[in-house]
């Protein structure tokens, strides 16, 4: 599992860097997206937090992704003083690319299998999320 989980890693990443490569989207303000996309609409509080950088720091981030219209700020629900940032149709589309692109060469290894190993194969991995759940 250690073995696989490493490789798996390793050329996601590689994926991921290419497909960033090719975008205008550096790593950092890649990664807000990417975190918004998971953990819904976020404060830049919490954005600051989760990334280790200062509140200035993530709020440039911000308005860099928000004048690509890949983010937006909007009032909170509960509290109108705070806006959140969410992602805008382009900003999730941006995301769901790098999904697709860091997942691609997964898509490649089945043809390189017979039923017998796609079976075993496929029921190692139901353990082996269930067993994450837990």
């Amino acid at each position: 599992v250690e073995n696989w989980a490493n490789l798996y890693m390793f050329r996601s990443l590689s994926e991921y860097f290419s497909f960033l490569n090719s975008s205008s989207i550096p790593m950092q303000q890649a990664y807000v997206l990417t975190y918004i996309f998971h953990n819904g609409p976020s404060s830049i509080s919490t954005i600051c937090e989760h990334m280790m950088v200062s509140p200035a720091a993530a709020s440039q981030m911000v308005d860099r992704l928000a004048k690509q219209n890949l983010v937006q700020r909007v009032p909170d629900q509960r509290d109108g003083r705070v806006r959140n940032v969410t992602l805008t149709e382009q900003g999730e589309i941006f995301v769901l690319e790098s999904i697709a692109a860091r997942q691609k060469w997964v898509k490649e290894v089945p043809s390189k299998l017979n039923k017998v190993q796609m079976e075993q194969i496929t029921s190692a991995l139901q353990q082996l999320s269930a067993a994450y759940r837990k």
